[in-house]
This record gives structure tokens, C-alpha cells and sequence, in this order.
């Protein structure tokens, strides 16, 4: 245990309230945990407080009360560069000049590891080519941002945050504007960083569907506070849907991976279920 936090506990929030100035709290007495190794996906409604909670896991808003601990360390007391060491964050709108190529964008990413006086060294360089090469950017390392589709951008935000080292890769919506086969690609992507590098990966999405078939583990956020937490087949379930999403469906299973899949069929806000010719159009 380390500051009585277990080992396989990599990113822990306990008690957690968050805020933005002198508004009314966002987030309240939350307790949540991110496991050494695992991919957990928080999902909850628009307005629920998910990318509040990761700003917060991140270090980039400061709690009102409680306190977030990256490896059994409160984060607010370590320095930028320590939490840049073990923590990079993909936001959901990153922005970099058009005209950077891909490789001077992952560069960047090793600025965490450097002093200030050191030019980059072979390690660097080495790193740097291994976040290239494992977000599939090897052929278009001299390509510039402004010429990359979608995806491709992606990826490279991915590549840049790989540069640091991380034990811990948070990301905002990762998938957000991406058409289908890109979004596909990005999450096996991060799937394959976390099956084959050990990275451990928390992060928001709006896809019920791709949360369950590629996380370990769903954290359910209503009105601030954590629902449910546990595996997509605990969490998933139509019950949750209704009292979260408010949102009448079916829970079915994926015929290829066995992971619970939804089906929407009304909103509950409406008050009422369609009628079946409205529905059928």
C-alpha cells in the first residue's frame, strides 16, 4: 500500500467535488479508481460532470474538496514536469499549428523528459520513432498536420502523447467528428497500446457501444455522482439507461465479441412511448 492506496491502483479520486468559479458544484463526493492496466470508460449524459472528472484526474482543474492520487500521490502536489512523466491527456479539441509536421508535433512530447540545457538524445530519438511507429505514423512522420485526415490527426495526437512515456493515458472523447471506420481505427489502436505496451487508459465517450466492446470496465456518472462501476455487463443494462440516459432500449449481445450491445428505441423526456406507425414513418 502506498498512502493507503493499493499498488494496482494507478489514478484515484476520493471525495471528490468540483466546481467552475463560484457556481454550484458540478461534481459531488465522488470516489473512483483507475486500475494499473486496465482500459475504464466513463459514460453518463451530456451535462453529467465526465469531462469535469477528467480535467480533475488530470490536474488541470483543481477540486474544491477531496483530492485525486496519481501512484499514491496526491496530484496537486507534484510538480508539472512529475505528473507530465506518468500522465499525458488528450483533450477534446488539441490544437497545433497546420503547417507542423507529425514528427515535430511528437517531439514535443518529449519535453517532460528533458532539462532545459539537453538537446534530445538517441533514447529520444528511439522514443520518438516508437510513437510514431506504434500509432501506425512511421510513413507519414514528415507529413504536415494540415494534410491529415481526421484520424490521421488523431493519431498523431496519440503518437505525441506515447512520446512521454506515460503510464497513463487520459483521453476526452477521443472519437468525437470521426467518421465510423476512422473512430474503429483509433480504438483498436488504443486497445492494442493497452493489450501489448501495458498502457492503462481512462477516458470519456459518448458511444455506448464502443465503450462495452473495448473497456474493461464502465463508470456510469448521473448528476455528478458515479452510478454504477464495474464490467460493461453489469453496468450496460437497460435499467441504467432508463434512470442515466433516460432512454427506453434493448441490451443485446455483439455476435462477434460477446460484449452487450444497445439499441435505442424512444427517449423517455417525450413522456411517452411512439406509436408504432409514427415510428415506421
Amino acid at each position: 500500500m502506498v498512502n493507503g492506496q493499493s499498488e494496482t491502483i494507478i489514478l484515484r479520486a476520493e471525495k471528490l467535488e468540483l466546481g467552475y468559479r463560484r457556481g454550484e458544484a458540478v461534481v459531488r463526493d465522488l470516489h473512483l479508481d483507475v486500475q494499473r492496466g486496465e482500459i475504464v470508460t466513463l459514460v453518463g449524459p451530456n451535462g453529467s460532470g465526465k469531462s469535469t472528472i477528467l480535467r480533475a484526474m488530470a490536474r488541470i482543474l483543481r477540486p474544491r474538496g477531496g483530492a485525486v492520487y496519481l501512484n499514491g500521490a496526491a496530484i496537486h502536489r507534484l510538480s508539472t514536469r512529475k505528473v507530465a512523466q506518468e500522465l499525458a491527456i488528450l483533450p477534446q479539441h488539441p490544437i497545433a499549428p497546420g503547417d507542423l509536421t507529425v514528427r515535430d508535433l511528437v517531439q514535443r512530447g518529449r519535453f517532460a523528459r528533458q532539462a532545459w540545457w539537453r538537446a534530445s538524445n538517441l533514447h529520444d530519438r528511439d522514443v520518438i520513432g516508437w510513437a510514431l511507429d506504434s500509432a501506425g505514423l512511421t510513413d507519414l512522420a514528415d507529413r504536415r498536420l494540415g494534410t491529415l485526415s481526421g484520424g490521421e490527426r488523431q493519431r498523431a495526437w496519440i503518437a505525441l502523447a506515447l512520446a512521454q512515456e506515460p503510464e497513463i493515458l487520459l483521453l476526452d472523447e477521443p472519437t468525437t467528428f470521426l467518421d465510423i471506420s476512422h473512430q474503429l481505427e483509433v480504438m483498436a489502436l488504443l486497445r492494442k497500446l493497452n493489450a501489448e505496451d501495458g498502457l492503462s487508459i481512462a477516458m470519456v465517450l459518448h458511444d455506448l457501444n464502443q465503450a462495452a466492446r473495448f473497456s474493461h470496465r464502465l463508470i456510469a456518472i448521473h448528476e455528478g455522482s458515479v452510478y454504477a462501476a464495474g464490467a460493461p455487463d453489469t453496468v450496460l443494462t437497460e435499467g441504467m439507461l432508463r434512470e442515466v440516459f433516460q432512454v427506453e432500449g434493448v441490451i443485446g449481445r455483439d455476435p462477434h465479441t460477446d460484449a452487450p450491445v444497445f439499441t435505442p428505441l424512444y427517449s423517455l423526456r417525450g413522456g411517452s412511448e411512439p406509436r408504432g406507425d409514427a415510428a415506421d414513418g
